[in-house]
């Protein structure tokens, strides 16, 4: 008798843990886990000014060459009382991946007040229109992958008889400066649809 329960307490025991087993087994089969990568492509930002790359910068500056024509008065490329001009930002956004919005502003210079930014027009080789410059600055808005937007900003040395300066301010200016800067500051943002 003392073997028929050793035998049947082997048997229980193995029964058991056979139970344990299979119990474990179909209760991993619901607490399995399962790791799946999922490749995703994250939207390029890489906005070029003038063909430099704003990445990670607050500032970008460079040279802009201003246009400015000639008269019988005045040389060609130079700004002088009276005469008006042009510079040209380019901005190209073939590798971002997503629409944004521009909002340029173009500061006014108080050490020259009459050299003023009136106009502007964007890409100049499609349209023709000089639009007059919002206080609240230039907006627009360009599509991904758009190879290049060609901002055209006009500006002019006001000489009518309502400028801020007189003639020997104008003359003062122009001995004591041989460049003046303008300063042009864009602010880029995402389109969420």
């Amino acid at each position: 008798m003392n073997k028929r329960y050793v035998f049947i307490g082997i048997f229980i025991i193995l029964l058991l843990v056979g139970i344990f087993f299979l119990y474990q087994e179909t209760y991993a089969k619901y607490k399995k886990k399962v790791m799946q990568e999922v490749d995703i492509s994250l939207a390029s930002w890489d906005i070029k000014l003038n063909n430099e790359s704003i990445a990670g910068k607050n500032t970008v500056s460079g040279n802009v060459t201003p246009t400015f024509e000639s008269n019988e008065y005045v040389a060609e490329n130079v700004l002088a009382p009276g005469v008006s001009g042009y510079f040209d930002i380019e901005i190209d956004a073939s590798n971002v991946d997503v629409s944004f919005s521009f909002l340029l502003k173009v500061e006014q210079n108080e050490n020259y007040p009459d050299i003023i930014s009136y106009g502007y027009i964007i890409n100049p080789d499609i349209n023709s229109d000089i639009l007059e410059i919002p206080d609240d600055g230039i907006y627009g808005e360009i599509v991904h992958n758009t190879k290049l937007t060609k901002i055209r900003v006009y500006v002019k040395w006001d000489d009518s008889s309502t400028n801020a300066m007189d003639n020997a301010e104008d003359t003062a200016l122009a001995i004591s400066n041989s460049k003046i800067n303008i300063d042009a500051t864009f602010n880029f943002t995402q389109i969420n649809q």
